[in-house]
Parts: C-alpha cells; structure tokens; sequence
C-alpha cells in the first residue's frame, strides 16, 4: 500500500515541478513579492478524473468525420447530360445522381456498324481473291508460280488486317454500347453530397467545384458522397507529444458539452506524410531569460469507433489514450486520492485539505469524507469539496494564505476551443479564442503560437485572462 501510495506521489510531485518551472520562467513578481512563494494547485475535476482531461493524461481535440468518402469519377470521353441531386442531399444505394450525354455515343456506334460491314465485305472479297489465284496458280508452269505465292500471301495479309480491325471496331462499339447502358449513374453507398465538380467532362478542364466546405476536394472527382451511418475521429497532434500515441492504442472520446459522455474507439492511423509545417510557433525561454521562436508540426491520426450512437457529423469531442483512468473512479460521487489529505504529527491521514479560498488564497479546509477504497487509496467526498475547486499537494510550503498558481491545463480547459487546423484551414477546435490550448502547451515552459507569452497577460501571481498574440 506503501509503495503505490510513494509512486502516485512521486508523479503529482514530479507534474507539480513542471507546472512550478512553467511559472518561474513565465511569470511576473506580485506587488507583495515574488511568485517562488506561491504554491501550486490544481483542479479538484481534473485531479479526480470528472472534468478536463483527466489529471494527468494527455487531451487532443478531434472532429467526427465519416467512415468513408465516395468519389464518383466521371468516365473518359463522356459528358454529364443531367444532375439529379445537389450538395447537401441525402442519397441511398442506388439513388440516381446523374446521367451522361449519350447522343455523340450513339452517333458513334452508327459510323462503327459502317465500318465493320465495310470491314466485312472486304475480308469476303479478298477470300475469293485467295481461292482464284490458288486455283490459277495450279495450271501456270513452275517458274510462274512464285509470282502466284506473292500475290496469294499479300491478299492473306490483308485479310488479317481487316480481321484485327473488324476486332477493334467491335471492342469499341461493346464499350459505347454498355456506356449507354449505363448512362444513369446511381449512388454506391448511403451518405450525403459532399461537392459536385462544375467540370462535367469533354474538353473542358475547368473545375469551380460546390462544396459543403471549404476543404480542397480532389479534382479528378466529379462528385463526392460521405458515408453516413459509421463515424470516425479524426484527431490532431504536435510532433512534440508524437511519442504518446501510436497505432493499435485503445482511445476514450469525451463529448465536449457533456463530459461523461464518453465513446470507444482504437487508433487505427496517424497520417505521418500530411504534416502541416510551421503550423505553431512556440517561444521557449532560457535561464538567462532571453526567448527564442522555433516552429513545429501538426500531424492528423484517426479513431475508429466500436459505436457511433449519439454523435453528429462534424461534431467536436476531446479524445484521451485509453490508460485505465475511467475505470479508477468507478465509485459514485467525488473520491480523492489519499495524499492529498494534511497528515497529523504521526503521519494518520485527516480529513483536512489545503484549499483555495474566495479570495484566491490557501486555506486548510475541512471536508466530511465517506467511505475509503483500499484498492484505489481515495476517500469519498461528502462535503467541504467540489469538482470546481482547487486543492494543493501538501507540503512544506503549504500555509494559511500563501498565494497560489493554477495548473495551465486546468486554466485554460476552461476555453480549450482552440486547436487550430492545419489542412485546408479546417479548425478542429472550433473558434480561436486567442487562449493557449493544452496541445499547445510544450515541455520546458514552451508555449506555441495562440498562446504567446506576455507580461502584460499575467497578473496577481497568476495567470491572467488572456494571453496576448
């Protein structure tokens, strides 16, 4: 018991040191001093496990996509005569999307039928032409003869010739045929119309494609169908935290209105060659206090879900490796681990925390607890805590009205609407609020660009409500 206890506390001391190196590099000294003297906290919802991210697991924000993208080429030579749905309709396996320009077709099989009969005549007439001069050349004396083979093998030549070009003719004319056949091009999938070329085919090369979006359509295609039905996630993620996922790893999607609502999934692909260069730009500070700007890249991996119920297309979720950590709170209620309570001078757990009070100080609260998990180590809240409030990991610096420093996750899961796209301009976090998104936030003290540092954004020991461009 010892021992899990001792390793649990070895991470939070270790996340709380990274937390506290952010703020002495970042930070501006208060009025009454400076903030080595604050204490860091972090927030009771995100410590448990019943907000944000978790505690200390890593959030990435995703977008629902469909399963399966249809594009419908247009086959070569052919015009589009007609359009039967537009962008946006809902289409069925075997709904009628469009139908091809067939009078040139046709026309063409007719000139073909010419020249086969033609093709036709010629091969009998050269038959005969054959047989006569093989009969001829039986009754002419041997050194006339050979003059006979040559004409005999040139007609036969002939013949094949018109033969491979009959062939050819009918091959072309069987194609026309099966292209008016199916001139009418229905739907292969359930979905809805993603974009419809305006390049329906011909000479024309121009393309001023309708779309949904504004996401580059592939140009080859004349029109593309999303699947409906069967959803995925597709995330985002900075080369700098590439080395915490990988293909195969169990995900947990969280619902961005309703964090208990939670979906299932496994990483199937990260899209390695689609990375967006100079995407973020991060500023890292040195111990003499100078900054540098460097640059990194974002790179797309995709969730496949074991059930899709409940999501919407172009929805926008938060996804988390699948660590175990929704299975460590499987009690009702708020449970908080062990260590987090004041021991007495013979180190007996109390029911006494340090806390953060109305007036953004430490305060030693009293809280009333329940039940105690001797498998998870947590005590059950019953009162004196909730998921808003924000606790501090005892220790010596821990007094009555010391002042204190929020975890930066904490901070800004608040607005961590702001992870900006980088394909096509799609934003996979919604709108940018000009606020520093946890992916955003490097190791080091490292903050990337939608979240440049700046005296002016901290104030009072903490951080401030915005952080400036």
């Amino acid at each position: 018991m010892k021992k899990k206890a001792g390793i649990a506390v070895a991470v939070v001391v270790v996340a709380a040191g990274a937390g506290v190196g952010i703020w002495h590099h970042l930070g501006t000294e208060k009025e009454s001093g400076s903030t080595s003297n604050a204490v860091f906290v972090d927030s009771v919802g995100t410590i448990t496990g019943l907000t944000g991210s978790g505690g200390l697991f890593s959030k990435y924000s995703g977008v629902v996509e469909p399963q399966k993208t249809e594009k419908i080429q247009l086959t070569s030579g052919l015009t589009v005569k007609k359009n039967y749905v537009s962008v946006g309709d809902e289409v069925q396996v075997g709904t009628k999307l469009f139908s091809y320009d067939t009078d040139d077709a046709q026309d063409k099989i007719t000139q073909l039928e010419i020249d086969i009969e033609n093709y036709e005549i010629s091969i009998k007439s050269s038959e005969s032409q054959v047989a006569q001069l093989e009969k001829e050349r039986a009754k002419v004396k041997d050194d006339e003869k050979l003059s006979y083979t040559t004409q005999i093998m040139t007609t036969q030549n002939n013949i094949k010739r018109y033969q491979y070009e009959m062939k050819s003719k009918q091959a072309e004319m069987e194609n026309l045929k099966k292209q008016i056949a199916n001139a009418d091009v229905t739907s292969p999938i359930q979905g809805i119309i993603k974009s419809i070329s305006s390049n329906t085919g011909g000479d024309d090369s121009s393309d001023t494609s309708s779309s949904m979006n504004s996401d580059n359509e592939d140009s080859s295609a004349y029109m593309t169908i999303m699947a409906t039905g069967e959803y995925r996630i597709k995330g985002k993620i900075n080369e700098q935290n590439m080395s915490e996922i990988s293909e195969g790893m169990d995900m947990i999607v969280y619902s961005r209105v309703d964090e208990t609502q939670t979906w299932k999934g496994t990483l199937t692909s990260i899209d390695k060659e689609s990375n967006s260069g100079n995407s973020n730009s991060m500023m890292g500070y040195n111990d003499s206090g100078d900054s540098s700007m460097t640059s990194s890249s974002t790179y797309p991996f995709y969730v496949d879900l074991d059930s899709s119920d409940g999501l919407m297309l172009g929805q926008h979720v938060y996804l988390m490796a699948d660590n175990g950590q929704e299975n460590e709170g499987e009690e009702d209620g708020l449970w908080l681990e062990d260590y987090y309570f004041i021991t007495d001078e013979d180190g007996a757990v109390t029911n006494y925390v340090w806390a953060v009070d109305s007036h953004d100080k430490l305060e030693k609260r009293e809280v009333k607890l329940g039940e105690f998990n001797d498998e998870t180590f947590k005590y059950q809240i019953l009162d004196g805590l909730t998921v808003e409030d924000y606790i501090a990991f005892p220790g010596e610096d821990c007094v009555e009205g010391a002042p204190v420093t929020r975890n930066a996750e904490d901070l800004y899961d608040k607005d961590d609407d702001s992870m900006d796209g980088d394909d096509g301009g799609e934003d996979l976090g919604g709108e940018d609020d000009g606020l520093t998104d946890l992916d955003d936030l490097g190791s080091d003290g490292e903050f990337y660009e939608n979240g440049g540092s700046d005296e002016d954004a901290f104030e009072d020991g903490g951080f401030g409500e915005e952080v400036y461009e």
